[in-house]
């Protein structure tokens, strides 16, 4: 580990499986110090703790939020309790990076967003996905008009689950929070806030939205998606563009591939300069791992350095996931949700 770096101490409240990815992509980082973790249940603390290298376990949230080391709080809790816990967390003065989505709603994130702001703290939402590299080579490649001016996109994403665990609406497991927030995160990232939408949701008995088709219409071309948890979707993206495509297969979200179709010259081209980026920034990380279970996903290693670098140079939000975005998608949600 390179000295000259500054070093942040990460706390990490929550233990499931995005958390322990985390923890892996944590070793991957120079400064990154696993400082603290917690859970509802004590003993899974002290087993992350060891498994994962922390340095204390803590019982209770209270004594993990005023533990003085921390630095910065990753909340990888299920999303009915990020509100609560984003905002405990900026009153003990602790910067946080919390788990997608953000909150439940647009309300709650906006006062979210007021408490750091009002704390003078870093506050980002994890959208992992769009510090995943062949993400923001797709945005590189659509900015620079590689596939000429883009016309429609086609995004699905969803992935089957247990219908009968779904619970009211207002615990936030439904399509939209669970799945579309991605797509629509993915929109912004490359196009901005949409002109105007469309869309169809079909629920379940209690009310619970399972199935969405959107419409985001731009002044040039639409954004088609279809997102869903009573079935297993594509999850994929096609970009169609006047002079050639890019397609992103499965899973778009933890992309590994890219495929570009130009019909100019530099087809060849691009396809090198992506697969060169990605063999520098893949192998290694999967290398390190240990054989028996999930690597870390590219997107959280990147997410946790942009946060890091965020803290080091004295800033509030990242560039890359603001919070006037993380703001505008959870509105758009809202509305779906509503329709």
């Amino acid at each position: 580990m390179n000295s000259d770096i500054q070093s942040i101490k990460w706390g990490i409240l929550g233990t499931g499986k995005i958390a322990q990815n985390f923890a892996y992509s944590l070793a991957e980082i120079n400064g990154a110090v696993k400082q603290s973790v917690v859970s509802r249940n004590p003993d899974h603390a002290t087993w992350f703790a060891q498994k994962f290298g922390f340095a204390r376990p803590h019982r209770t949230l209270d004594e993990f939020f005023n533990d003085p080391e921390i630095e910065v709080i990753y909340i990888a809790t299920p999303t009915s309790l990020h509100y609560q816990h984003c905002l405990q967390a900026l009153s003990s003065g602790k910067a946080i990076l919390c788990e997608k989505p953000f909150t439940r709603s647009w309300e709650e994130a906006h006062q979210v967003v007021e408490k750091a702001q009002s704390c003078d703290l870093f506050c980002m939402e994890a959208m992992w996905m769009r510090f995943n590299p062949f993400i923001q080579e797709s945005k590189q490649l659509i900015q620079e008009q590689h596939i000429g001016k883009v016309c429609s996109v086609n995004i699905g994403i969803g992935y089957q689950k247990d219908l009968s665990k779904l619970g009211q609406p207002e615990e936030g497991h439904g399509a939209m929070l669970a799945f579309g927030c991605y797509a629509l995160s993915l929109a912004f990232f490359w196009f901005g806030e949409p002109q105007d939408y469309h869309c169809q949701v079909i629920r379940t008995d209690l009310g619970v939205d399972v199935n969405s088709a959107i419409i985001l219409t731009y002044p040039h071309h639409t954004v088609s998606i279809t997102i869903s948890i009573n079935t297993t979707n594509s999850n994929d993206v096609h970009i169609f563009g006047t002079d050639g495509s890019i397609y992103i297969p499965s899973p778009f979200i933890d992309a590994t591939d890219m495929r570009v179709l130009s019909h100019k010259s530099q087809k060849m081209a691009l396809t090198q300069r992506v697969g060169r980026k990605l063999k520098r920034i893949v192998k290694p990380i999967t290398s390190l791992l240990p054989k028996s279970t999930t690597p870390a996903r590219i997107g959280l290693i990147r997410e946790a350095e942009e946060t890091m670098r965020c803290l080091r140079l004295g800033l509030k939000e990242s560039p890359v996931m603001p919070l006037k975005e993380s703001l505008l998608i959870h509105q758009l949600l809202d509305k779906i949700k509503s329709s």
